[in-house]
């Protein structure tokens, strides 16, 4: 595209499959605007799930940079900015995880119009680098990657960068700027999932990271005697929830019916613990841009959710760049009201909270302006639960982030209706005790022995069980979902659910779950009886390997089913006031964990 500086300016490839490496080539021709004194390029890359960071550490790096100026007077310097550590990589200061993605070309004086200089990233010349790999994630079907090309005619212009502009900083405005993008293509279908939801089922044809690949008409998959409707997601929806369908070929997951399962509930299920393009982290190292909108109609008519929140985060006693802002608050507003759809799908407002205590979910019964959240005056979590008296709130905790309080210390609430449960898993893996076989944590996470479900259970403390995704990537819905048992979708049904801890958690399968002690549903706090009846049924999206019981927190009996379905019940002789949950293990890793029942 003409312009003063960049007399031409492309990105090659122009399209590349999910998870692939290649190399792609920068290409910059300069125009008569190019000044012939030292100059600064900057390259600002997007960096969703699977990206490679542009690198200088070695050349077998995926992702290494080489640099390539025809002009052959002209000399430079190349450099990557991290932008969570705010430095510049090198032996003595090396990259964070995620957030190196940027690189800076120093440029020396000599340049002048029909120049050409070319960032490679993933340089494989003479067969030696393994290239540059492209996000696993393709959150809609239009997605493509970026690299914003910014040129700065000082050379000490342009950084530091902090990545986007907030309340007190605006990033360094270049002289020159254009955007190039590839396109990320889904990869072809590697297996179908049936979502059997109470007003419809939905065929999504997954490829191998769980994107939804290209396909025209459902009939090239399965055989259904029933017309299938194909929605902007590229999902197959069919108006009729019990429709049969059989595979032609690629292996098929079902979910269980979701309808009466017991007491006149439905299950509904949901996710409300994500993240959009407004949270800090996603600016800073990824450049994440899925919208609150396109988050919500991702959960809706791609993962198949009947319930969804964006909690962005938002520290009102940190300094700005830690604080969600007015704008972007109202556009989560205006996304909620216009998503949310009762009956059909529930959408909350919400935030992510945290202080020392460690970090919460804040999920909103309410609509309201940005004014009640924008209090600096919240240093901890419990400036909050007083300040948010008298509002209809649900207050949830995770464990990833441990916080600072002392060994054994916790705050609780004082209106314990506010924080019914915990999230006991989430992409993080698994909190809900220490020895976690199935779906644990990878050893960089944190854990601490007194922030996870059994250590509440065994202090006496009244949590259910919940999972959520805590999703970064714009692929929400997966890697922790909630169930909740409730007879219609609504905010005040849901809402209820989650206060009775008539809920549990999931990995991802949606497993059809009933526990009940002496009649009564997971959550519930009963009178004791020397005699105790616990039952058990399960539906699983797969085969099942083991089911658990845990009292008060430890195993208590375990059952090995066969096939997908498992109904047991069993009585217990024991006076003592006492808890019990369960969890259920299929073969494929997938778990399913029940709130406790109290007996006291």
């Amino acid at each position: 595209m003409p312009s003063n500086v960049f007399a031409e300016a492309k990105i090659t490839p122009t399209e590349v499959p999910a998870g692939d490496s290649t190399e792609f080539v920068i290409r910059v021709a300069l125009g008569a605007g190019v000044s012939s004194k030292p100059c600064r390029f900057v390259y600002d890359f997007s960096a969703t799930l699977g990206t490679s960071c542009p690198s200088l550490r070695v050349n077998e790096d995926s992702g290494y940079v080489q640099v390539y100026v025809t002009n052959p007077c002209v000399t430079w310097r190349t450099r990557c900015w991290d932008l969570d550590r705010r430095h510049f990589v090198d032996a003595d200061h090396p990259p964070s995880r995620e957030a190196t993605r940027m690189v800076v070309l120093e440029l020396g004086a000599g340049l002048g119009e029909g120049d050409i200089v070319e960032l490679h990233w993933g340089d494989t010349y003479g067969g030696f680098g393994p290239g540059a790999k492209v996000t696993t994630v393709v959150p809609r079907p239009d997605y493509r990657g970026t690299v914003d090309v910014r040129y700065f005619a000082d050379p000490d212009d342009g950084m530091p960068d902090l990545g986007w502009a907030f309340d007190g900083y605006d990033r360094p405005a270049p002289d020159e700027e254009v955007r190039l993008s590839y396109r990320v293509r889904p990869r072809e279908p590697h297996h179908l999932r049936l979502i059997r939801q109470n007003r419809r089922d939905l065929l999504v044809p997954h490829d191998l990271f769980w994107n939804v690949a290209e396909v025209e008409n459902a009939g090239d998959l399965v055989d259904c005697d029933q017309d299938a409707r194909k929605n902007p997601q590229g999902v197959f929806e069919y108006a009729d929830p019990n429709v049969t369908i059989a595979s032609r070929g690629l292996p098929l997951r079902e979910t269980p019916s979701m309808r009466e399962v017991f007491d006149g509930m439905n299950l509904y299920w949901g996710d409300l613990h994500t993240h959009s393009c407004y949270s800090c982290d996603c600016l800073r190292r990824s450049r994440m841009d899925m919208t609150p909108s396109m988050l919500m109609a991702f959960a809706r008519d791609r993962a198949g959710l009947d319930f969804y929140a964006v909690t962005d985060h938002h520290l009102p006693q940190r300094p700005p760049d830690a604080q969600l802002g007015e704008a972007a608050w109202a556009e989560t507003i205006e996304a909620v009201r216009e998503h949310n759809d009762p009956g059909r799908f529930v959408v909350f407002p919400g935030i992510e909270y945290g202080c020392p205590r460690g970090e919460d979910v804040l999920i909103f019964n309410e609509e309201f302006d940005y004014s009640v959240i924008d209090k600096p005056e919240w240093n901890d979590i419990r400036e909050v639960w007083k300040d948010l008296r008298g509002r209809d709130y649900l207050c949830i905790p995770h464990f990833h982030n441990p916080g600072q309080l002392p060994e054994g210390e916790w705050w609780s609430p004082p209106e314990p209706e506010k924080e019914p449960v915990l999230e006991v898993f989430s992409d993080h893996g698994s909190y809900e005790r220490e020895d976690v076989v199935e779906n644990g944590r990878a050893w960089c996470k944190h854990f601490r022995a007194d922030r996870c479900g059994v250590w509440f259970l065994k202090r006496g403390m009244r949590y259910g069980f919940a999972a959520h995704s805590d999703d970064h990537k714009g692929h929400v819905g997966v890697n922790g979902l909630t169930a909740v048992l409730a007879k219609e979708l609504t905010r005040e049904a849901i809402f209820e659910a989650y206060r009775l801890r008539r809920v549990y958690g999931t990995s991802n399968a949606r497993i059809r779950l009933v526990f009940t002690a002496n009649g009564a549903l997971m959550g519930s706090v009963i009178p004791n009886t020397p005699e105790k009846e616990l039952r058990i049924e399960v539906i699983g999206e797969s085969a099942l390997k083991r089911i658990d019981v845990f009292k008060n927190g430890d195993l208590d009996r375990s059952f090995e089913p066969e096939g997908k379905t498992f109904s047991t019940a069993f009585k217990t002789d024991d006076p003592e006031p006492c808890n019990f949950y369960a969890r259920v293990t299929q073969l494929d890793n997938h778990i399913a964990i029940s709130s406790p029942i109290w007996f006291e």
